[in-house]
């Protein structure tokens, strides 16, 4: 027992012990105010917030005091400031796609720095046109001329047909009125991309004339070749998908899968001048020439 009582946990019990009585005591003599001093202390700040963020709430909404006309200016006043504010997220949309057209313009430079290229945004599309054609809000002020070839990042899309001065109209590689001289860069075989009504509601293009023998195959990468003047070589035009024979039996033509989503395309870039443009124009489009062939077999 005396072990106990010299052991240091009981000394800690009796300082806590006496401790206590000792708060007891004193608030009872002071009627309380200590401990909700001491409560206090620890809640005040919150109270204080509390206070504050209800003061200027009820500050705000506290609109009996003003006559009709303050009140009117208030309104007004807040509506040209949400103005200004709409104003901002515009522009600052704007700046954010102007900066995605030039970094796409930038990477297409930087892979041929011969190219010359205007910036553009697709500003409409014909609901009429199974094509996919559409409108971009950039024109004959800007340089931009029909002949022009338009693409994007990911590869080709089509060709301007009509240039006005602020707007200018684009065929779409699915329409069926334009052909492109292409190659195999896996093969080096050639032939003319095209497309007709069927392929172009499965968003699919078609090689053709290439020779009953063809080593092309599902996977090749085809691209412009350059041939006719019309477009630069080498743009991506897209991955063959299978390779059939043509309906003359004699000649095989590929299924292209076009790298780019021709159907929603929103930003592109038109190339108004290339190394060779319009070489070969005095001769005709190599495309039309072939799939005139084509029809006679």
């Amino acid at each position: 027992m005396k072990d106990i009582l010299k052991g240091s946990s009981f000394k800690v019990l009796v300082i806590a012990v006496v401790v206590l009585l000792g708060l007891i005591i004193y608030t009872a003599s002071a009627g309380g105010s200590f401990i909700a001093s001491l409560l206090g202390f620890v809640s005040t700040p919150m109270q204080g917030v509390a206070a504050d963020v209800a003061g200027n709430v009820t500050e705000f909404l506290d609109l009996d005091g003003f006559s009709k006309d303050e009140l009117k200016s208030l309104v007004d006043s807040l509506l040209e400031e949400n103005s200004q504010l709409q104003n901002q997220l515009i522009d600052y949309a704007e700046l954010q796609q102007e900066n995605e057209r030039l970094k796409t313009q930038l990477r297409i430079s930087e892979a041929d720095p011969q190219i010359e290229m205007r910036s553009a945004s697709v500003i409409g599309r014909d609901p009429n046109d199974v094509f996919f054609g559409f409108s971009i809000g950039a024109g004959t002020l800007s340089g931009i001329h029909e002949g022009d070839p338009v693409i994007t990042s990911q590869g080709l899309v089509g060709i301007v047909t009509e240039a006005y001065a602020t707007t200018s109209k684009v065929k779409c590689l699915l329409s069926e009125d334009v052909t492109v001289a292409a190659v195999s860069i896996d093969k080096q075989e050639s032939g003319v991309v095209g497309c007709t009504i069927t392929m172009a509601s499965s968003g699919l293009l078609r090689m053709s004339y290439l020779p009953g023998d063809t080593k092309v195959e599902p996977g090749d990468i085809i691209t412009t070749s350059g041939v006719g003047g019309v477009y630069p070589p080498k743009l991506k035009i897209g991955r063959v998908e299978s390779v059939e024979k043509s309906e003359t039996d004699v000649s095989k033509y590929a299924v292209i899968r076009p790298f780019e989503e021709l159907s929603t395309v929103k930003e592109v870039q038109v190339i108004v001048d290339f190394p060779g443009k319009g070489e070969d124009e005095a001769a005709g489009d190599p495309g039309q020439t072939v799939e005139g062939g084509e029809d006679a077999e």
